[in-house]
């Protein structure tokens, strides 16, 4: 048995990406680009115990300094996005696994890890059980590739459908890949996050988007919906990986939200998704959920094209209980709101 914490140079983790199903979250350079902006040391947790492996890319973030933490403690937590451990190829591996991490994160001195489970990348719940608490959150959308065409355009909504063909009826069209529209694209991006009321840490810079695609090379796709006058109306970004298509990040102009350019957007892109089902054997078209997984809004416009749902799970692991309590204990008292019973935000004394 191996178990160690690995960083993204290590040539292990892109051998295991290379034989086992994984998504864009997973890629070593992802996880470097997040550490760069959110925060924190990129690795990831790889363990081998004869054929089965396991990875799980990780933030690794030192405990904020007004706890009053010695030097050496630390939390770990997922990449933004869906970048769930991952286990190849045997699931009867996953507790011995999970065993060993646990006393590796231990010797590192983290004292707590938080996982975004993927959707389509499961792991045994009741495994996960026996070391954490798993958390359902809300429903997310998805597109089955693998359908006809015209079964997929049966499940989009009568409202979607005609806007679309509102849409296309007024002369607004959709390009793919004019990375000359990255600005444009960042700048809506903005205005959207700022209409929605979203936190600071959705606030992406251009020199991050940038950055990404650096990263991401021709697996990142920016799809624009374009007015008759010539200006960016909605844009997209779409990530392409072993067969599962990601909507990552996006958004509308203000001045053109009651056209809803972005349905347009969506129907693109599920159609180009579908198109390249052989050659890139595409099967899922992932939407996302609400904001913050909430049951909203953005939720119900994502389910106008599709009746497909998966549900989002986090995994929370308190990997040292004595530092745990220690650092709610200082927290409480820093903070006496802080609620360290509550589980919806891990660990609380981050809060």
């Amino acid at each position: 048995m191996i178990a160690k914490c690995i960083d993204p140079k290590d040539g292990r983790w892109t051998d295991f990406l290379s034989r086992h199903p994984h998504d864009f979250y997973h890629r070593p350079e992802y996880v470097e680009l997040c550490g760069k902006y959110e925060g924190g040391n990129p690795a990831a947790f790889y363990a081998e115990n004869g054929a089965s492996q396991f990875l799980a890319p990780v933030l690794i973030q030192n405990v904020p300094d007004v706890l009053g933490a010695p030097a050496g403690w630390y939390d770990c937590v997922s990449p933004y996005g869906y970048s769930t451990p991952l286990l190849a190829p045997a699931e009867e591996s996953l507790e011995v696994f999970l065993e060993s991490i646990c006393h590796a994160a231990r010797e590192l001195g983290i004292v707590t890890a938080f996982f975004r489970l993927h959707p389509f990348l499961a792991l045994n719940h009741d495994v996960l059980g026996k070391f954490g608490r798993v958390m359902a959150h809300g429903e997310t959308v998805y597109i089955n590739l693998t359908e006809p065409e015209e079964e997929i355009w049966a499940q989009t909504s009568t409202n979607h459908k005609r806007n679309i063909k509102r849409l296309i009826m007024s002369g607004f069209t959709v390009n793919l890949d004019e990375w000359n529209r990255l600005k444009d694209f960042t700048a809506i991006y903005h205005m959207t996050m700022r209409r929605l009321g979203a936190g600071m840490s959705y606030m992406f810079s251009q020199e991050y988007f940038q950055d990404l695609k650096s990263s991401l090379g021709d697996h990142l796709h920016l799809c624009c919906v374009v007015s008759p006058a010539g200006e960016v109306a909605s844009a997209g970004l779409f990530v392409e990986t072993q067969g599962i298509v990601q909507y990552h990040l996006g958004g509308t102009a203000g001045e053109y939200l009651p056209l809803a350019p972005s349905k347009l957007l969506h129907y693109f892109m599920g159609k180009w998704a579908r198109t390249r089902a052989r050659t890139r054997s595409n099967k899922v078209f992932h939407l996302g959920g609400g904001v913050g997984s909430a049951h909203d809004s953005l939720l119900h416009f994502k389910s106008g094209f599709s009746r497909y749902r998966k549900r989002f799970f986090t995994f929370q692991m308190i990997l040292d209980e004595e530092k745990y309590r220690m650092l709610n204990q200082g927290a409480k008292v820093r903070s006496p709101g802080v609620d360290s019973t509550r589980a919806e935000f891990f660990p609380p004394y981050r809060r």
